[in-house]
């Protein structure tokens, strides 16, 4: 396994923590309830993917593949 794909993880985790401050910002701006759903929506996948790629590095780690 190369550190690439470490950084690969690092970096979509990355993006994820950001569309995740997006979607929350946009949620309290939105002003019909379409567009408040698909923004909390969003803020929900994101989340569950912060989580999904947290345990997946932890993986990483335990297994001594994290560099």
């Amino acid at each position: 396994m190369n550190n690439r794909f470490n950084d690969n993880l690092l970096l979509i985790k990355g993006l994820c923590e950001v569309l995740n401050i997006l979607a929350e910002r946009a949620v309290e701006d939105a002003n019909d309830d379409s567009c408040k759903a698909l923004y909390a929506d969003l803020k929900k996948d994101m989340t569950s993917y912060i989580e999904e790629i947290k345990a997946e590095i932890d993986n990483h780690k335990m297994k001594g593949k994290w560099l």
